[in-house]
């Protein structure tokens, strides 16, 4: 899960290598298919995607993709703004980057809307707040890692001192090495994106507890990002409508339908279903973070601009980004609220029922 792991840094990195120059993309290829950038490889992690191809939802708005799997959010963004693509996914740091470098960046819906990176603890642990870390040994993935700025804001706001007050602890990727220090207490907690959650979870021997700060809960995964430029072409706004859609759809039916949304995806991911207790984890875990409910009526995948200025604020304190961000002009506005509505205009309860 690098691609996670590297935001803080891609997004640091971003920031000196960014332009905005270049001519804009195109946002179809020769063939008419929507041309879109992911983040990272195709992956349960984009769940939704994996059952709208799998359901037919996107046949049924019209849309044929052509997907560029990248290995990061800081490429995506780079060649969004060389004008090298029009559409993309990308994770929130690197998006607020990329609009620090051009205000003209928009983000239209976020998979999941939520933070993807958390601090746990085990289920038995006395440790409930970031608080109590004081005098505790805190287990990362790696120095520089994107929970590197939740773990640094987290510390700060407790009031603790990374590395006197907390031992902060590279104890690599998730995986055998890293479950075996959490269970045998050579650290107190671990900080890492929730599928290096899931993995660590998924034979049973740890059961997690999040202490995450509920403050930082509300900071985007990846976000569906292009200009205001494309959106305001007709042609092109009508395609990325009809893509949220289908992904709003995908993200409704597997909350309705964990089981088959699990063997949608490992259709699409077998090399993600080769144990399928981590696959059935993974997606449960993707769940609960899309924030949708059986009974819920929240648009999937949209961000209150409140979620977009707490980023903001911790890639200020991180030093990724400075200057007077507007939250609201990336990821809030008229535009983006027309857009909203407009993928959200669906029989939410009749695709729920939908067999």
């Amino acid at each position: 899960m690098k691609s996670w792991r590297t935001l803080a840094a891609t997004a640091a990195a971003a920031s000196l290598i960014l332009t905005a120059c270049g001519s804009e993309g195109s946002a179809t290829n020769d063939d008419g298919d929507l041309l879109v950038m992911l983040s990272y490889k195709k992956s349960i992690y984009w769940l939704p995607l994996l059952v709208a191809e799998e359901k037919g939802f996107l046949a049924d708005e019209g849309i044929s993709l052509d997907l560029e799997e990248t290995n990061g959010s800081g490429f995506v963004t780079q060649q969004l703004l060389s004008g090298n693509t029009a559409v993309g996914w990308a994770g929130a740091p690197d998006t607020v980057v990329a609009y620090s470098k051009n205000d003209e960046v928009r983000a239209l819906m976020c998979n999941p809307p939520q933070n993807i990176f958390r601090i746990v603890v085990p289920e038995d642990s006395d440790i409930t707040t970031v608080a109590d870390l004081k005098g505790k040994t805190l287990g990362i993935a790696e120095a520089g890692g994107g929970e590197e700025p939740i773990v640094n804001a987290s510390l700060a706001d407790a009031g603790l001192e990374r590395d006197r007050d907390v031992t902060v602890q590279p104890i690599g990727d998730a995986g055998p090495a890293s479950l075996n220090a959490i269970l045998d207490g050579q650290v107190d907690a671990y900080a890492g994106s929730y599928p290096d959650i899931s993995t660590l979870s998924a034979d049973g021997r740890l059961v997690t507890r999040d202490i995450t700060p509920a403050e930082y809960n509300a900071i985007p995964g990846d976000c569906l990002i292009t200009t205001a430029e494309h959106l305001e072409d007709e042609e092109t706004r009508g395609q990325l409508v009809g893509l949220a859609r289908a992904w709003a759809k995908g993200a409704i039916y597997a909350a309705a339908h964990p089981e088959e949304a699990t063997e949608l995806a490992c259709a699409q991911v077998p090399q993600e279903c080769e144990d399928m207790d981590f696959a059935a984890q993974y997606t449960k875990d993707t769940i609960a973070l899309s924030g949708v409910t059986a009974e819920g009526d929240e648009p999937f995948g949209a961000v209150p601009v409140e979620a977009w200025e707490t980023t903001i604020q911790v890639l200020e304190d991180s030093g990724a980004v400075s200057g007077d961000l507007d939250g609201a002009r990336l990821g809030g506005g008229e535009s983006v609220a027309d857009f909203v509505a407009d993928y959200s205009d669906f029989d939410v309860a009749e695709l729920r029922a939908a067999p």
